[in-house]
């Protein structure tokens, strides 16, 4: 959480004396100017020098802020989504989640940090039917952090699985996974190629990880994996950082929770912020291609003292063909570790222009959104945080760009505390959108989330008078995740709210626009593919996106690789550049449909034969003409 805001001295300086900019650098040092981040631990120096360069500016010419460039699309963007587009129907689909935190009640305060972070969970099928299934994650309260242990009963974590017709059904005590201790999130993928996802579940005292036994059952591994690790966890991604075809597993941990610290007296907020506590450093498991896992986090070079991570994105940011991280830390400049696909690791956040935001401060960040927001074909990132979110444009020499002001991201999200965030095309027109989910950090109060439309041409716009009922509600969000549950080609998205329940907004935008949906399935790299590079190219467009495990904050989003393509009903041509090396392409690709596309060459996992298949498992919600085929 942003509870501390740092970095400003000299490139405080940059802040110009044009009422346009004192506008801007209000709403980026809103944080120090308020008490909830003085009572984290910030100087009041920095709220006095963040005044005087407002108010007086540096004598400076304000900074000359480009654009991103237009979007590549060759024609007219049509959006033709109606009101409304998203309609919430957690309750009659059966997904019945409700978080449970054991501090504060409506408008009360939150007894301590570890509260405050809520929890989260996974989109995943771990039934391999084609429906995408919701692991939501509960958190209970270890005895740290309760003076007395009956103050509130642990609520277990739940498996829906998703019945296709529009239900979920929870089959958690069936399936074996109710977690236990303080859950916050989870992270799935088929660590062991065996042809079925399991599951990663990350607690605040220690890690569950859950083996798919492909009979609709998973079994507690985690000791025999080797991951004993009882470390403070808050975020967890797989990945395959040497590209043998095997799943690594990175942990983000944030930090060592004391019950005995207090926040400063009069500071106003109810709990200490991050800074007052000791930091805990991440950890790197290699898969040993086993089962088993071992700690390679000091020889990978990953090990950096004094973050306190809130979040980790890989992405493969320089499109070398290995994967990078990101880390996202409370309060200290954030982390961008770059791959030299050899197992090494090379911090250089500062220097590829991710650690700060354009103001240069080092603002407690929440996590990363990864995607191509400007069709330049190149990963870019929207960072959410207690001040102000970052959009860092990809530019020429894998340098970013925060343009988040320029783009009007700032102040669209002025005064918000964002946690959630996410890339959606929600209405199919190319250009990626953006949700993002807000709450209080310090107290039970709900904040409006948001639905922003990417234009195109560089800027979003606030889409609440089309988004739905739920975008004029005052939610407590914290995570969010991008999921196609019905599989009708349009996005839908599952929210988790801090102690309150679980929200599911079903996309009902009446539009035209034409989609495509793949499922990577790899035999020479990993069973799912991540680390893929596809590019789809359809009526003159190329849009690009990486195979990865899309993890946010506290939450996962359904895996499969989702491309809008506008009015477009031809598709030209799909590449898809595996991990292993070699390069597949599809000329046959039909729109509107869910493709699993299939690496060729031999599988050391016995996959099955045909190249790809196009799949569309049956859902009472779709039409007739978007039921199941093969070819």
């Amino acid at each position: 959480m942003g509870r501390c805001f740092q970095g400003w001295g000299i490139r405080g300086c940059a802040v110009a004396a044009d009422k346009g900019a004192q506008e801007e650098a209000l709403d980026a040092i809103a944080p120090v100017l308020s008490k909830k981040a003085l009572g984290s631990g910030c100087s009041a120096v920095y709220w006095i020098i963040a005044c005087v360069l407002v108010l007086a500016g540096c004598d400076r010419k304000p900074a000359t802020r480009e654009l991103p460039p237009e979007a590549k699309t060759g024609q007219p963007v049509n959006r033709t989504a109606v009101p409304p587009v998203y309609v919430d129907i957690a309750e009659q689909s059966g997904l019945d989640f409700v978080h449970v935190v054991r501090s504060g009640s409506v408008d009360g305060a939150i007894a301590n940090i570890l509260d405050s972070d809520g929890a989260g969970g996974a989109i995943l099928d771990f039934d391999g039917d084609g429906q995408m299934d919701v692991y939501l994650v509960n958190s209970g309260v270890p005895q740290p952090l309760s003076g007395d242990p009956k103050e509130c009963s642990r609520r277990s974590n739940r498996l829906y699985r998703n019945l296709g017709n529009g239900r979920f059904e929870d089959v958690t005590e069936k399936a074996g996974v109710p977690g236990h201790g303080f859950g916050v999130t989870a992270a799935a993928a088929d660590y062991d190629n065996d042809g079925d996802t399991d599951l990663f579940v990350v607690n605040f005292d220690g890690y569950i990880l859950y083996e798919n036994l492909g009979n609709g059952t998973f079994r507690d591994v985690t000791e025999r994996a080797g991951i004993t690790a009882k470390k403070t966890g808050i975020s967890a991604t797989f990945f395959d950082m040497d590209n043998d075809g095997f799943l690594d597993l990175f942990v983000a941990n944030y930090l060592v929770f004391d019950p005995a610290i207090k926040p400063p007296p009069g500071s106003g907020v109810p709990y200490a912020g991050p800074l007052f506590y000791q930091a805990e450093l991440n950890i790197l498991y290699r898969n040993n291609g086993d089962g088993t896992f071992r700690d390679v986090s000091d020889q990978a070079g990953i090990l950096v003292p004094g973050h306190r991570a809130m979040s980790v994105a890989p992405l493969d940011f320089d499109l070398d063909g290995d994967t990078d991280l990101y880390v996202s830390n409370d309060g200290t400049p954030n982390l961008l570790f770059v791959n030299d696909g050899k197992g090494k690791f090379k911090e250089e956040g500062f220097l590829r222009g991710v650690a700060y935001n354009q103001f240069g401060a080092a603002e407690g960040s929440m996590a990363a959104t990864v995607g191509d927001c400007n069709g330049d074909g190149l990963p870019d990132m929207f960072v959410t945080r207690f001040g102000v979110p970052s959009l860092y444009i990809n530019g020429p020499g894998s340098v970013f760009e925060d343009r988040g002001a320029a783009a009007g991201v700032g102040k669209l999200t002025s005064g918000l505390t964002s946690w959630g965030g996410n890339f959606v095309d929600f209405d199919n027109d190319g250009v990626l959108d953006l949700f993002i989910a807000n709450g209080d950090a310090h107290f039970m109060k709900g904040m409006r989330p948001l639905l922003l439309q990417n234009d195109g041409r560089g800027s979003f716009k606030d889409a609440a008078a089309i988004a739905g009922p739920f975008f004029s509600q005052m939610a407590n969000g914290r995570g969010s995740g991008v999921v196609d549950f019905d599989n009708d080609g349009r996005l839908d998205i599952v929210i988790s709210r801090l102690g309150g329940p679980a929200v599911l907004l079903h996309n009902s935008a009446q539009t035209q626009n034409h989609w495509l949906k793949l499922h990577l399935e790899g035999t020479r790299s990993n069973r799912d593919g991540f680390g893929a590079l596809v590019k789809v190219q359809a009526g003159g467009r190329t849009l690009t996106a990486e195979c990865r495990c899309p993890t946010t904050y506290v939450f996962q989003s359904d895996p499969r690789l989702h491309f809008g393509l506008g009015s477009n009903s031809k598709i030209e041509r799909v590449e898809i550049r595996w991990p292993s090396g070699q390069t597949q392409v599809l000329t046959d690709v039909q729109p509107d449909t869910i493709l699993r596309v299939r690496e060729p060459g031999e599988s050391q996992r016995n996959a099955a034969a045909t190249e790809f298949q196009r799949t569309h498992p049956d859902s009472e919600l779709m039409t007739e003409d978007q039921k199941q085929g093969t070819t």
